[in-house]
């Protein structure tokens, strides 16, 4: 099947998969196509995705990037709200976006002879909006009522607390969604402003997950995008690597119990760095296995809630642990978790360990990214976070050749119990 412009004559290259076909394509005007064809599927997943996320929110503005993503919902050049909503379920269509740190996406999952139908609906939504200083005042309005939801859970607040120093320095240290202050003094010409800053050709990536072929996914996808036109200017960020002095910081909240976070970043991680730190997440919190599950509830009993988790950006990484309990046990859940960190860095796991871990994320992942949503989210994550496709076996094998002796040695690194932060919420 011959394109029917030249103007779309990008480059094509394949990723060797067992059980599906991967086209990676990068049309002329910069946008990347992503097609995972599996034969099979009977429904689709279709994403867009922008390389821009509240990291590059506009100084003063903060927040304005989240509030984008609302708004391009808001009005096309063809259609109102009400109709965006009608047709996508007239399509039998699921729909949802969501903004990030560093990227924002849109997708969508619908039968497989909707998808001219739901593709032409979700693109004109990115790429044909139609601001309205109306309808940013009334999602202005909504976003508020976000910030202030998130303000009352203490899981949300806390962890936005515990960015705001340990990114201190940098972009990533503000909340996605901004705060009540920064989201009113957004006006109708600095979202158009922003918009035509950041929604450029080369920073798109399109996924699809489907029966398709990537001949006829890029004729119909093109024939969208002819209008969408190449731009030189690409998203410029400073780094979040930053020299600062840990802290251990306590304030009052109107909350009945202790909410302790601690964190720790890991700059510039390799790719297998990363599934290292991921390793070491799962066996420190992320599981009913994992260490501090173990010793702060099942043996202790101080709490009744208690995880680490593992966020990596594209310049640096970072492990959060977040616990409740009670003020009077405060103290000793504190003693606890600084005891575990203090025990993985002095001694490290053990090889029983090391292949739960294992098996639990080669499982994990396996089965999130049968569900081709996941999948598809996950795709436009790495391509416009890491710049690269990363495949599921690439993952496995990455995962499978991790030894007990360099986990231990990056754990011997990087989780001396003097180098995490902590943030601390007691009740007023």
């Amino acid at each position: 099947m011959k394109r029917k412009n030249k103007f779309f004559r990008g480059t094509t290259h394949r990723v060797n998969q067992t059980q599906f076909d991967v086209c990676i394509t990068k049309l002329a005007n910069g946008v990347t196509v992503i097609n995972e064809q599996i034969p099979y599927y009977n429904s689709f997943a279709l994403g867009i995705g922008v390389k821009v996320g509240s990291r590059d929110d506009y100084f003063g503005k903060e927040g304005i990037s989240h509030l984008l993503e609302h708004c391009v919902f808001r009005r096309t050049q063809n259609y109102e709200s009400k109709q965006i909503n009608e047709l996508f379920e007239k399509f039998g269509s699921y729909s949802n976006a969501f903004t990030t740190k560093e990227y924002t996406a849109y997708y969508v999952r619908a039968l497989n002879q909707n998808f001219e139908k739901v593709w032409n609906l979700l693109s004109e939504i990115v790429f044909q909006p139609k601001f309205d200083k109306r309808d940013i005042a009334k999602e202005k309005s909504i976003v508020k009522e976000e910030i202030r939801s998130y303000n009352e859970d203490p899981e949300e607040e806390i962890f936005d607390v515990t960015d705001k120093y340990l990114f201190q320095n940098s972009s990533l240290a503000h909340p996605i969604v901004g705060k009540i202050k920064t989201v009113n003094s957004i006006s109708l010409e600095d979202i158009s402003n922003f918009y035509q800053d950041f929604y450029q050709s080369n920073n798109v990536v399109v996924v699809y997950i489907g029966e398709m072929d990537d001949l006829e996914l890029i004729d119909k996808i093109s024939q969208k995008l002819e209008n969408l036109p190449k731009s030189t200017k690409r998203v410029e960020r400073v780094s979040s690597i930053i020299e600062h002095k840990t802290f251990n910081i306590k304030l009052k909240r109107q909350f009945l119990q202790s909410h302790i976070s601690f964190a720790k970043t890991f700059p510039n991680l390799s790719i297998r760095e990363r599934y290292l730190c991921a390793i070491a997440n799962l066996l420190l919190g992320d599981c009913a296995s994992s260490r501090l599950y173990k010793s702060l509830r099942e043996k202790s009993a101080l709490v009744y809630n208690v995880f680490s988790t593992f966020t990596s950006y594209s310049d640096t990484s970072a492990i959060y642990i977040y616990a409740t309990t009670n003020p009077n046990k405060k103290e000793k859940t504190i003693g606890r978790i600084q005891k575990e960190l203090e025990l993985i860095h002095n001694v490290g796991f053990d090889e029983n360990e090391l292949l739960l871990a294992k098996e639990q994320l080669k499982s994990t992942t396996i089965m999130a990214l049968e569900n081709s949503s996941e999948r598809m989210q996950s795709i436009i994550k790495s391509q416009l976070t890491f710049g690269r496709y990363e495949s599921l076996y690439e993952t496995i094998d990455i995962v499978d050749s991790i030894t007990l002796d360099e986990l231990n040695k990056f754990a011997k690194k990087h989780f001396a119990p003097d180098s995490w932060s902590s943030i601390i919420f007691e009740p007023k």
